[in-house]
């Protein structure tokens, strides 16, 4: 038996990149069972494809033994040496069979592996492509937008962002192109499935990799941040290299690296500032654009401090519903008691 699987298996090589050695032994197994499910199992059988032909041939195969208990899987050296001179007791022969209807047979499982495979390897690959997008920000279109989520395209996958992802209340309307941070991209019997958000902390510092090379490189690193997805975030950077300004360098000449970061974050606030080791300076950077007088540790263990700040930048120091305080402590993980200093 041929069906042209050859030429059918280089097609799919040159198009698909799947290998047609990996093919063939899919479909040789898979030809054995459609022998056993059409024909029986008793008989122990096997199926060798030609590589050079595409020939397909069907064998019985028997253990060659000194006594034969069971003439369906055995057979003596005298008959063996029939099939091939040079076996020998406690080998395999390998007769070769001729089966009635088993070319249609053959076909029909022929193709359906062949379809199954090329949907499993495609699958796969999707995975492979897709999974190494997860902890970076990318650029999805937006196919269709309901009043719980919006359906983006990223690359061939499509995946859902839901309105809690979104930045505050921006809009998102179809045909948009917008940045994502891709969070994981999970295994699904319909394929990669990848899961976006506006919202996370991560998003922000995805953004500035794209927008700021030292911090893409490493130079500068980014050691803490916390958001409020649509109000504001605030990051600490600290620069691996001494002559490289760490916060100059996320912020660009004339503010050309952030302003793209802000358009993107839809007006919400940034805050960037040095990292310190000592919590005092920390905590006193954490509060920009709030300016701090003093700054005392109360409780080490329980992480409690009091900042003293000048009367007109109390409520700077606050911010709005209380975000700029909230925030600082978030990010450096202090209590921060906020004071004016004529109160003290």
């Amino acid at each position: 038996m041929n069906l042209g699987l050859l030429d059918a298996l280089d097609q799919l090589e040159e198009e698909k990149g799947i290998s047609k050695d990996e093919i063939i032994q899919i479909l040789e197994k898979a030809l054995v069972s459609a022998y056993k499910k059409n024909f029986g199992t008793a008989k122990n059988v096997d199926v060798k494809i030609d590589r050079m032909t595409g020939d397909i041939q069907l064998f019985q195969v028997f253990d060659v033994v000194q006594d034969v208990q069971d003439q369906l899987t055995q057979i003596s050296l005298e008959e063996a040496k029939k099939i091939d001179p040079l076996v020998d007791i406690g080998k395999k022969v390998y007769k070769k069979m001729s089966v009635k209807n088993f070319g249609r047979i053959a076909a029909q499982t022929a193709k359906q592996v062949l379809i199954q495979r090329i949907r499993e390897l495609e699958k796969e690959r999707q995975y492979e492509h897709y999974s190494g997008l997860a902890g970076s920000v990318i650029t999805a279109e937006v196919i269709r937008v309901t009043s719980d989520w919006a359906d983006i395209r990223i690359g061939k996958i499509e995946t859902r962002l839901p309105k809690k992802e979104w930045i505050g209340n921006e809009t998102i309307k179809p045909g948009d192109l917008i940045k994502v941070y891709v969070e994981n991209v999970l295994k699904d019997k319909k394929g990669p499935k990848i899961i976006v958000s506006r919202a996370a902390p991560e998003f922000v510092s995805g953004l500035l990799r794209l927008e700021v090379p030292e911090v893409e490189n490493g130079i500068v690193q980014i050691k803490a941040i916390a958001r409020e997805p649509g109000v504001r975030t605030k990051i600490a950077v600290i620069s691996t290299n001494p002559q490289v300004d760490p916060v100059g360098a996320c912020i660009g000449e004339g503010g050309s690296r952030i302003v793209a970061i802000l358009r993107e974050l839809k007006g919400e606030k940034v805050d960037i500032f040095r990292w310190s080791e000592d919590p005092r300076q920390l905590i006193a950077n954490a509060l920009a654009p709030a300016s701090a007088t003093n700054v005392e540790i109360l409780d080490f263990e329980r992480k409690a401090a009091r900042v003293l700040v000048p009367p007109t930048q109390l409520s700077l120091a606050i911010g709005k519903g209380g975000q700029n305080a909230r925030l600082a402590a978030k990010l450096t993980g202090w209590k921060i008691d906020i004071k004016p200093v004529m109160n003290l």
